[in-house]
């Protein structure tokens, strides 16, 4: 398009007063987005504020066992020294905003999981929590596993404001040192009868758990040496469970092992005689004395093994000890047992592996129907103080099967 001259002035009036236009819109906006990069300091900084005055030692100790870090490491992490860390965790003083922002950083958690307005730790801690292998594991490890229940019990706690999970209803047969067979039958015919179970094998194991108020997750623990751990400090007993490795069988007997401790130790006592009775509920749990005794056979037949181990949803090497206890078979045909078994397939391979696993799913179930109501796992996190990552690991454990609603 061609203009004339005498048009050309005006166009070029209107092109400035239009420049001209744009700097004062641009200078005008420039306050408002930095009033609201000022607002929005300001709320991080009263959030922090906040959670500094809120803050709780126990959650901080929790936080530094879940990051697996000792006392020295931390105070290193973030510049501090291990007096004051030590100060920190024992409630005789409490960090800055800054500071509890560094501590968070530090052990991988939001500034909010070390406030009051969590969840409290468990009073018995980790001392009232259930763990085997006392000598080939650390006390720092056992520590970082404890505090994937706490986590759990901290979902839990926010997954029950939307959907109601089933109430705890775990028998109670104590057990004092010493105690006989005799005493182990009567505590797993008490839960057999109060669960309604079948007289014969019981079945989905972690089902049944489930359906009475345990809540279960399974977890990558940092060390493979815990196959399992339980506590009951809270109105839903915990049970974490390592990884299965591809052990069916082994993972059931661990279940059927932290039941015990449920229901027949109050309080925990580690390194005292309650592993060995946790082994001798779960082995008439899952082996009831008056049904081995008419099956066990008094000689070493693979074939019979093997249907039993189908049947009953336990090892070969369970039922061989088990025969061995029961004195069903001597000790010198259980040692000869044992070889064969494990010269011909190896001591970690048995043969004809168990199809079904006995996998958790209630708080999958939960996180799906509460997720099918608008609830998001990102926002049940949010609510527990809990990273998402973390939460996405502990339902992660409860999602082997298929989810239904509850």
């Amino acid at each position: 398009m061609v203009f004339s001259n005498r048009q050309r002035p005006s166009l070029l009036r209107a092109r400035r007063q239009r420049t001209s236009n744009s700097r004062c819109l641009s200078s005008a906006l420039r306050p408002s987005l930095g009033n609201r990069r000022n607002r929005t300091s300001r709320v991080m900084q009263s959030r922090s504020s906040q959670a500094a005055a809120n803050f709780s030692g126990d959650r901080l100790r929790l936080a530094r066992y879940r990051a697996g870090l000792n006392i020295r490491e931390l105070a290193e992490a973030v510049d501090l020294s291990s007096g004051a860390i030590s100060q920190y965790e024992t409630g005789r003083a409490t960090p800055t905003p800054a500071g509890l922002a560094k501590l968070a950083m530090a052990t991988g958690v939001p500034a909010a999981f070390l406030t009051f307005g969590t969840r409290s730790v468990s009073m018995a801690g980790l001392e009232g929590t259930h763990f085997r292998s006392l000598r080939s594991t650390s006390k720092q490890t056992r520590a970082n596993a404890w505090t994937w229940s706490e986590m759990v019990l901290d979902l839990t706690q926010v997954l029950e404001r939307y959907v109601r999970l089933p109430s705890a209803s775990v028998p109670v047969h104590t057990l004092v040192p010493g105690a006989s067979r005799e005493e182990f039958r009567a505590a797993a015919a008490l839960v057999r009868t109060e669960w309604c179970l079948p007289d014969g094998p019981v079945g989905h194991l972690a089902r049944h758990m489930e359906t009475h108020g345990i809540v279960i997750s399974r977890l990558t623990l940092a060390d493979g040496g815990i196959d399992a751990f339980s506590q009951y400090q809270s109105d839903h007993p915990v049970v974490v469970l390592g990884e299965n490795k591809g052990d069916i069988a082994r993972s059931r007997f661990d279940l059927a092992h932290e039941l015990g401790h449920l229901v027949c130790h109050p309080e925990a006592d580690p390194g005292g005689t309650q592993e060995n009775q946790a082994h001798g509920f779960a082995a008439e749990f899952l082996m009831p004395e008056e049904h081995m005794r008419a099956v066990l056979p008094r000689r070493y037949d693979l074939g019979t093994y093997v249907k039993l181990k189908q049947e009953w949803g336990v090892s070969i090497a369970a039922l061989l000890y088990r025969a061995r206890t029961l004195e069903v078979i001597t000790d010198v045909a259980y040692r000869r047992a044992v070889v064969a078994l494990n010269s011909q397939y190896g001591r970690r391979n048995e043969p004809f592996p168990l199809q079904s696993p006995d996998d958790p799913s209630l708080l999958a179930q939960a996180v799906a129907l509460a997720e099918s109501n608008g609830i998001s796992l990102d926002s049940i996190a949010n609510d527990a103080h809990i990273a998402l990552e973390d939460a996405a690991l502990i339902v992660a454990g409860s999602r082997a099967r298929p989810v239904v609603a509850l």
